[in-house]
């Protein structure tokens, strides 16, 4: 299966919270933005602990360090048969007890990969066929689905597994999120009854955990609309302790929302901070020197923010804005995602770690 696809990081920041839309705390002082602790509700928004890496489940198993679709019942599969210089071809469908007919006998491919299906046809054939070759290739993918309901931008139901299939790949399957997807609080469900709370953004950070998070046959992915009250917001990403989206309070400052960050962390660039605002085909970027804020107090540089500023504190110094933005154009694009500016500029905030 080619689950290899352009994962977009698809990071939507919500409010982490009620407790945190009805106050933002105080400015903090330049010599406590490194130090200010998360808001109470901002800890108290925990996601489910997620599950461990798999290697095989019913859709798929790693062999030789490649994943493998496993065939199942309704899936269309190609056998061909080659005598010599003979070749014969067929088509058959998974039986429900995993069988398909072939020639004029059947073989169980269910289960199986299509090397390992291909094994035993050859097996069961053999002895009627001298020097018998077989391939099989999967035409049709019938037999594990996984859903996604909710706030997607393309169609939400049902599409097939092909093989490893993680959360993201998936949710390009349904179009990505819709502008007002809640992806802080986005939950799937798995077949066995067990349910997950998913926080995308907290997933994203970790590179090893969003390619690991896979999928499984009958699971659903739910995704809830945000309300009005969430809509104005600013994002903070990159280098802080605690990345996400606050809700714009009147008179909101960059410390403010660094600090509703958990502050900056030990490698954060601070005299290279950026806020992005504007659409992504005009974007504008304003150049911060954090630094002088919490060494001199400078209150010129904590600039009052606006409903969808990204902030972004990167981890290295970043010399051409333009070309970097110019860069990542592509991945923002992908697939023709039907985001909303808000959403796409904050895909280049995440990238840009």
């Amino acid at each position: 299966m080619n689950a290899c696809r352009n994962v977009c990081l698809l990071a939507v920041l919500l409010l982490l919270g009620s407790a945190c839309a009805a106050q933002l705390p105080p400015p903090p002082r330049a010599t406590d933005a490194l130090t200010v602790p998360l808001p109470a509700a901002a800890e108290a928004q925990a996601a489910s602990p997620l599950p461990q890496p798999v290697t095989e489940n019913q859709t798929f198993v790693t062999l030789n360090g490649v994943p493998q679709y496993k065939i199942g019942p309704g899936d269309l599969v190609e056998i061909l048969l080659t005598r010599g210089l003979a070749q014969e071809r067929q088509t058959a469908a998974v039986k429900a007890n995993g069988m398909v007919s072939v020639a004029f006998l059947e073989a169980k491919v269910g289960g199986r990969t299509t090397d390992q299906a291909a094994e035993e046809i050859r097996r069961i054939l053999s002895p009627f066929y001298r020097q018998l070759s077989v391939e099989v290739l999967v035409r049709e993918y019938n037999s594990k689905r996984g859903a996604v309901l909710g706030a997607v931008g393309g169609k939400a139901g049902s599409f097939p597994l092909k093989g490893r299939t993680t959360l993201l790949d998936l949710l390009a399957e349904a179009g990505g999120p819709a502008p007002n997807a809640n992806l802080e609080r986005v939950r799937v469900l798995r077949q066995d009854g067990g349910s997950l709370a998913v926080n995308l953004f907290h997933l994203l950070s970790d590179g090893h955990a969003i390619r690991d998070f896979v999928l499984d046959a009958g699971d659903v992915v739910f995704i809830p609309p945000r309300g009005p009250a969430d809509e104005k917001k600013v994002f903070v990403l990159g280098e802080v302790k605690t990345p996400g989206a606050f809700p714009l309070m009147p008179d909101m400052r960059l410390s403010q929302a660094l600090a509703q960050a958990g502050g900056p962390t030990a490698v954060a660039v601070l005299r290279s901070a950026r806020i992005v605002r504007g659409s992504l085909n005009n974007p504008r970027v304003v150049e911060v020197d954090f630094r002088q804020v919490i060494e001199q107090g400078d209150q010129s540089q904590d600039i009052p923010l606006q409903a969808n500023d990204l902030v972004l504190l990167p981890r290295s110094p970043i010399g051409n804005w333009n070309a970097f933005l110019a860069k990542l154009r592509p991945t923002l694009e992908f697939l023709a995602l039907p985001l909303s500016i808000p959403l796409q500029i904050q895909l280049l905030g995440t990238v840009a770690r």
